[in-house]
């Protein structure tokens, strides 16, 4: 096959996402220019090949072919930049910047610093991301930059003027790479309310995590508390309408029927910002419904598993969406904890554990058949009756700790900027919060976690 039919069958493997066959040819390539020695040529299959294996999530080879580049010429920026974004993935945060400040040096761009400043946020190094996030000219003029600055300052404490930097994402309501749906649901003909001016009937909207609105609706309530005579109705998203207690001025809908009802619309992650918090303590108030029948009959079920009265431990071990955040331990991991003398029961839903069978271990996992007719009733009934979860950083920990249930999160050495960078106990006091250190997995907490667990059975 000549050259020219080569490289095309490559591109449109490429294009046809088949990384594999992309590969090969490519490779063919970097073969037949061997014998011609055109090193411009070898470096544009070598850097296709680093781009393919990118694609396909295989940093680590990647890698190899971009350094492959380097050392044919150490002037390009763009290659420093795939490193780096190599780097990134595989959560190699100071290789990562190193080659950035090397492409940085080459060529300034504005992006780069961008990206730096991502990296800072990553390694906690929370001025450091400031700086960098700043360096473009009128970041605060332009939406997105002035949102990507909000998580610095909050993961800082730096409440105040991150949670008005983070207003800025409303500006926008595109749609989420990752569920595939907008940020927001879009409410018509009501106008936005700026926390100010006098309002009878406000509609308050959920936003797209299920996470953020169990973690928000404290400020739901404070808001409610700071205007007494203001009608406020949460419209909330209809899966999980249920979870939420109802108070005096606080009405929960789980549709929006009739718009002229309302003088003003807000977001229920705006309402930080409204109240000028400008310090959070730990949430001391139940708002989650709980359904007393359920918390009885999952009581039998457990104590027919449990006749000898061990510690009843619960654990999720992985997050729905993707993320550079780590939210993941692979249950096969979890050998360590089923080996002791514990009910170790999995709270995901059936239909989430598509690895257990094929556990050696997985007599030792109680799982059940849950959440079927509403989501989360189950749960909230199961953990009412556990001695301890662990869980990844998912909705689930903020439904635990405003229940008042002894958790253990488990953060990798990258978290999300609400669980900072120390352990405080900040929303919860019943949430320990336990990391992993720089540049270790996630799943090197769990020898920790044993020790936890081991001291609770013998003070049992």
């Amino acid at each position: 096959m000549n050259t020219k039919t080569l490289y095309q069958n490559a591109n449109k493997y490429k294009l046809d996402k088949k990384y594999d066959l992309a590969i090969e040819s490519f490779k063919k390539l970097i073969d037949n220019e061997s014998h011609n020695a055109n090193k411009a040529n070898t470096m544009i299959y070598l850097n296709e090949i680093g781009i393919c294996y990118f694609n396909n999530s295989n940093y680590e080879e990647a890698l190899k072919y971009f350094k492959q580049i380097l050392e044919f010429n150490r002037t390009l920026t763009d290659v420093y930049n795939n490193i780096s974004n190599s780097y990134f993935h595989l959560r190699q945060y100071r290789h990562a910047e190193i080659n950035l400040l090397i492409s940085l040096k080459l060529k300034p761009d504005p992006e780069i610093y961008v990206q730096l400043a991502l990296i800072y946020l990553c390694m906690k190094k929370y001025d450091k991301s400031i700086e960098f996030y700043s360096k473009p000219k009128n970041v605060l003029e332009t939406p997105t930059a002035a949102y990507k600055l909000c998580f610095p300052y909050l993961a800082s404490k730096q409440f105040k003027f991150g949670f008005e930097l983070y207003e800025n994402r409303l500006k926008n309501n595109k749609i989420n790479h990752q569920t595939g749906l907008k940020e927001r649901v879009d409410i018509p003909i009501i106008p936005f309310w700026n926390g100010l001016d006098k309002c009878d009937n406000l509609l308050l909207c959920y936003e797209q995590g299920i996470g953020d609105n169990f973690q928000y609706y404290r400020f739901v309530i404070q808001l409610s508390r700071l205007y007494p005579e203001m009608t406020i109705s949460y419209f909330c998203k209809h899966t999980v309408a249920h979870i939420f207690k109802e108070y005096e001025n606080i009405k929960i809908i789980k549709n929006v029927e009739n718009l002229l009802l309302y003088n003003y619309k807000c977001y229920i992650m705006s309402l930080p910002y409204f109240l000028k918090i400008d310090k959070i303590s730990p949430n001391t108030e139940n708002y989650i419904n709980i359904d007393s029948a359920k918390v009885v009959y999952w009581k039998n079920q457990l104590e027919m598993k449990n006749p000898e009265k061990k510690l009843n431990v619960g654990f999720f071990y992985k997050g729905l969406l993707n993320s550079y955040i780590e939210k993941h331990i692979p249950l096969h991991d979890f050998e360590s904890l089923a080996e002791l003398n514990i009910n170790l029961i999995c709270l995901h839903k059936l239909n989430e554990i598509e690895d257990l069978n094929r556990l050696s271990f997985k007599d030792k996992i109680i799982t059940f058949d849950i959440d079927n007719d509403m989501a989360f009733v189950d749960t909230i009934a199961i953990l009412k009756n556990i001695d301890i979860l662990l869980t990844i950083d998912t909705s689930i920990v903020h439904l635990a700790g405003v229940l008042g249930i002894k958790t253990i999160l488990m953060l990798g050495s990258t978290s999300d900027w609400r669980w900072f960078s120390d352990n405080d106990k900040v929303w919860y006091n019943s949430v320990d919060l336990l990391r992993a250190n720089d540049n270790m997995k996630l799943n090197s907490v769990l020898p920790e976690v044993k020790n936890i667990i081991n001291n609770m059975i013998c003070q049992k």
